[in-house]
């Protein structure tokens, strides 16, 4: 059985993380989701992001992302989630 620390690394290897500076550059021409827990989603967030926590991802992405091809940025606080949600979407297609 793999650890977290080995299931982490599989999933940032199957995605492309991008600085903040990149993300930056993306505002306007991507959907930013904000996958972190309503606590914290209301201490502050991108502005115009999805919130939608993790546990919720494979339920609710298609009713509010229909559109596959939309690129997507995926954050939370630490990296750690927001790989896991990336690895589950392009899981998903």
């Amino acid at each position: 059985m793999p650890t977290v620390r080995e299931l982490l690394s599989q999933a940032k290897a199957a995605i492309r993380e991008v600085t903040v500076d990149e993300a930056e550059a993306r505002l306007g021409s991507a959907v930013f989701l904000d996958v972190r827990e309503p606590d914290e989603h209301e201490q502050g967030a991108i502005p115009g992001a999805i919130h939608l926590p993790r546990g919720h991802l494979e339920f609710q992405i298609e009713g509010l992302v229909p559109d596959k091809g939309t690129p997507l940025v995926v954050y939370c606080a630490g990296g750690v989630r927001s790989a896991f949600a990336a690895k589950t979407l392009g899981d998903l297609g």
